[in-house]
């Protein structure tokens, strides 16, 4: 695909900055220069530089290619959250203690790779660039370790499924680290602007939302529906070899499609000046390690923390919730799907809301909503003013609840993805260097680290606090467990959200601040040429 945004080269004069300056100057933003004093750096040589300069918006052709990248992930994640719990415990018998141990130490260890992979696709150089050889190399293990993951021969005896199951947890999640880590940083190397930044993660958050309502209204509608026995199709065994088949091929096609479809933006994303050392674990764990000096990803990256750990026990009741607690069957489930009209509002929105409020305080306020609305229909529930379950009226109420919560939760996230490459020039204008990689993964590992541990301690309380029976139809379980579940999922479990919240609001990157260091950023690479 040829790109018709027009490009200038990186060795020109000073006319970039000045274009710049008069562009924030008419949006009313003063543009003065930035003492290396505020920042502390010590003015040395220039380390990345793009070697074409985009002339301007990013195509609107490369935002939809590059937002392809997310349905793997969407994929994957719809996965790994609703089924393999599920599957491999109320299906297959492994107690969910063990499950979730299973779970969460693969996820720590995916989680340990993310720095190390982020940090060496920041250091890398070839002809197709830093990013997209990590790319095309992840599809077909990728593929193969999802489909067996979901594929493990019948009658294995609790021990060797344990290890079955680790195994190709760990494998599919190492595998596609080396495309989802590369991928991110993609995204937040395709344009220097504020807002495009941001319009960039909503084309992505678009096409994720709409693949994965797409696919997830597939599975329950052609894959997990109720039989003619009226056998919910979520606990039949015999449901997910042709599960293990689809997902397979389609997160490789779309890993293929958004790898091949993005090479041609390679020319304008920052490379590695002059020689490339060889990069040892060591010194890959340093460079991880010199990100945490930034002190706003410092809240971003403990904010993360402490979200995913309640993000992580949370999502291990989801299908629980669902089953049990409301009753309901997946063609009730798919319903669900709708939820992608809150999140195109939050597509619609976001752009008009941060014109009249910074990225970071749009991100406090969604979590916060966020996490009333998670308690709140259960403490409806609980006071009996919900429909019964059964009631037509129960679902819809419920898809409307969800739709809501689908718009903070779309808007955090557009949020986030936008302020990370914000940070990194921060971080390039504090230090000298470039490292989307390290950040992205950073990120990914606090999210992923902590993560572990609340699907540890989500699948301990399943057994020892609210003792939820194994295998198990959702008439035969006792009021007294279905209360528990309620009040862990809904009550004590989202209120810890006051941590991250509480971090968030100490972030001080604003956006006059920006604009002024990536003109610095621009005139010291107008100088170094």
């Amino acid at each position: 695909m040829t790109d018709t945004s027009g490009s200038k080269s990186g060795t020109g004069g000073t006319s970039g900055t000045d274009e710049i300056a008069s562009e924030l100057a008419q949006a009313g933003i003063q543009i003065g220069s930035v003492s290396n004093a505020d920042v502390g750096w010590d003015g040395g040589p220039v380390n990345f530089r793009r070697p074409e300069y985009r002339g301007g918006k990013v195509p609107v052709s490369t935002k939809i290619f590059q937002g392809f990248g997310a349905l793997p992930g969407q994929h994957k994640e719809w996965a790994f959250n609703t089924l393999l719990l599920l599957y491999y415990s109320q299906i297959l018998g492994l107690p969910a203690t063990y499950a979730s141990i299973v779970l969460g130490i693969a996820l720590f260890l995916d989680a340990m790779s993310d720095p190390l992979v982020g940090a060496y696709s920041d250091n890398f150089r070839s002809k197709m660039g830093r990013r997209h050889p990590f790319m095309f190399g992840s599809i077909v293990p990728t593929a193969l370790a999802a489909f067996f993951l979901f594929a493990p021969p019948h009658g294995m005896p609790n021990w060797m499924l344990v290890g079955w199951m680790l195994i190709f947890t760990v494998l599919m999640r190492f595998f596609y680290t080396f495309f989802a880590v590369p991928w991110n940083a993609v995204a937040a190397e395709l344009s220097e602007d504020y807002g495009e930044r941001t319009s960039i993660i909503t084309y992505r958050m678009v096409i994720g939302w709409l693949g994965g309502v797409l696919f997830t209204f597939a599975m329950y509608s052609l894959v997990f529906h109720t039989s003619a026995g009226n056998k919910n199709g979520l606990l039949d065994a015999s449901r997910y070899f042709n599960f293990a088949i689809i997902l397979a091929v389609l997160m490789a096609l779309w890993m293929t499609i958004t790898s091949v479809m993005t090479r041609n933006q390679v020319r304008y994303l920052p490379q590695p000046v002059g020689a490339v050392k060889s990069q040892s674990p060591r010194n890959l764990l340093r460079q991880a390690w010199m990100a945490l000096h930034s002190r706003n990803f410092r809240l971003l990256f403990f904010s993360v923390l402490i979200s995913a750990g309640v993000a992580g026990t949370a999502q291990v009741f989801d299908i629980y919730m669902n089953l049990y607690f409301w009753g309901l069957s997946p063609e009730n489930i798919r319903w669900f799907s709708l939820a992608i009209i809150g999140a195109i509002a939050s597509f619609v929105t976001a752009g008009l809301l941060q014109k009249y409020f910074e990225k970071q305080q749009i991100m406090v306020v969604s979590i916060f909503l966020l996490m009333i609305l998670a308690m709140g229909r259960v403490i409806l529930r609980f006071v009996d003013v919900l429909p019964q379950n059964g009631d037509p009226a129960l679902v819809w109420f419920l898809v409307i609840y969800v739709c809501f919560m689908a718009y903070f939760w779309s808007m955090i996230l557009i949020m986030f993805a936008s302020m990370i490459p914000d940070i990194v020039d921060e971080q390039e204008f504090d230090t000298g260097l470039r490292q989307e990689g390290v950040f992205s993964a950073g990120i990914s590992f606090a999210g992923k680290a902590t993560t572990s541990v609340g699907l540890i301690i989500g699948g301990m309380l399943l057994d020892l606090f609210i003792q939820f029976p194994r295998g198990a139809a959702p008439a035969d379980v006792g009021s007294h467990t279905i209360f528990l579940l309620g009040l862990t999922d809904g009550i004590l479990v989202p209120v810890l959200n006051i941590g991250a919240l509480f971090l968030l609001m100490r972030y001080s990157l604003t956006p006059e601040r920006l604009a002024k260091i990536q003109v610095e950023l621009k005139r010291r690479a107008d100088r170094a040429d």
